[in-house]
């Protein structure tokens, strides 16, 4: 009996949790990075790789497919990666900047302060007032504001991404044929 394939839905639902746990090491290794600096080294190659990760599923069901996949059903599936994979890596970072590391987001605008109120050109400008303000009048993001910003960036770009991606992703499969 021959299986019934899935969908491009489907296959962006199964494939969406291993990219968002993907997606989750890089979230987790930014926001821990000012404690071990080698994660940051981490976190840089992760991004850079993602494109690859998402191009590696959209590939696979092309080869599925033995080469019959439209463009607009790879660049679907690469969006909908992109929006599962993000939602699964949201949660993590939401959950590790309330309950892990709660002061984060405080810390990293002292940090930022910090150095730039040590740069000449800097120490009276008005960006470094606002950040000290924010800071002492609790102005900055809140976790969930922060991750869903993220969230919304990531899911763009990634499915700006996606459609680059899947035109690779087409390539003729050597050794078969094609449609014309």
């Amino acid at each position: 009996m021959m299986e019934k394939k899935k969908s491009i839905f489907q296959q962006a639902g199964e494939w969406g949790i291993p990219f968002g746990l993907y997606l989750s090491c890089g979230a987790v290794a930014f926001i821990f990075a000012d404690w071990f600096a080698p994660l940051s080294m981490v976190f840089f190659v992760l991004m850079l790789c993602t494109p690859l990760v998402s191009y590696y599923f959209q590939r696979r069901r092309f080869i599925q497919d033995d080469g019959f996949t439209e463009y607009s059903a790879l660049w679907m599936l690469g969006i909908m990666l992109y929006l599962l994979g993000t939602l699964v890596a949201s949660l993590t970072a939401y959950l590790v900047l309330q309950y892990v590391r709660p002061g984060f987001i405080y810390d990293q605008a002292a940090a930022a302060i910090e150095v730039y109120s040590k740069m000449p050109q800097m120490r009276d400008s008005e960006m470094l007032e606002v950040l000290q303000m924010m800071v002492d009048k609790h102005r900055l993001p809140t976790p969930i504001e922060m991750v869903f910003n993220v969230y919304w960036l990531v899911t763009f770009v990634g499915s700006v991404t996606s459609a680059l991606t899947a035109l690779l992703a087409q390539r003729p499969i050597p050794g078969r044929h094609h449609r014309q």
